[in-house]
């Protein structure tokens, strides 16, 4: 597998491009502003096709340049059904926005448990909502790798101070990810990559809150 991060636009939101090294067939995960002509120009380079573009949740800064590259790319876009509302209608979740954001119309919809596949690897969907309602996360355990959009960071999660953000799922997206592997290596939404294992320690005490 091979994995290029993009950071892109005013707050640094990672794009990645997956692909398999035998097939030339790649991923796109997330859409931000200004990673057009990066992607594009890695996807040319590296003689990719793009078989699809995954939102992991419909946040701006993750999604601004989501028609213009299935437009460049002629690859299906894939959401979670509860992103559908804020990606048909963008809106802040705190802040006006600082871009414009077009509407988009997923040609897919990702749902715990299906699956995308990628060459010789799969990808599970798994639906990890908190930071937003639709988050998603791709898992494939084989290759020990998740990318997790706003889900986990180094040393924390995504906001929960925003609209649509709940701290009850986040505690339980947190618990669910605390069964993961500790050499598990987490693709961000933003900064560096992690583990599972670096990260248990807090990942411990938030699920701890779980009710019940």
């Amino acid at each position: 597998m091979e994995i290029t991060t993009f950071p892109a636009g005013p707050i640094q939101t990672n794009a990645y491009l997956v692909a398999d090294a035998d097939t030339r067939e790649a991923l796109i995960i997330d859409a931000p502003p200004d990673a057009l002509d990066e992607l594009l120009a890695a996807v040319r380079d590296a003689g990719y096709t793009v078989r699809m573009i995954v939102l992991t949740h419909h946040h701006w800064d993750h999604v601004v340049d989501a028609n213009a590259l299935k437009a460049a790319t002629g690859a299906p876009l894939a959401a979670h059904p509860d992103s559908l509302p804020d990606l048909r209608e963008p809106r802040a979740p705190s802040m006006p926005m600082p871009i414009r954001v077009e509407p988009v119309e997923p040609d897919r919809l990702l749902r715990e448990g299906d699956e995308v596949p990628l060459g010789a690897h799969t990808f599970r969907v798994l639906h990890t909502p908190g930071h937003a309602p639709g988050q998603i996360s791709l898992y494939d355990a084989e290759d020990a790798v998740l990318f997790g959009g706003d889900t986990l960071f180094q040393n924390g999660y995504g906001r929960i101070d925003i609209a649509g953000a709940s701290v009850e799922q986040t505690v339980d997206t947190i618990g669910k990810l605390l069964i993961l592997p500790d050499d598990v290596t987490v693709y961000p939404g933003h900064g560096p990559s992690t583990t599972i294992g670096a990260e248990r320690g807090w990942m411990s005490a938030v699920a701890s809150r779980r009710k019940g």
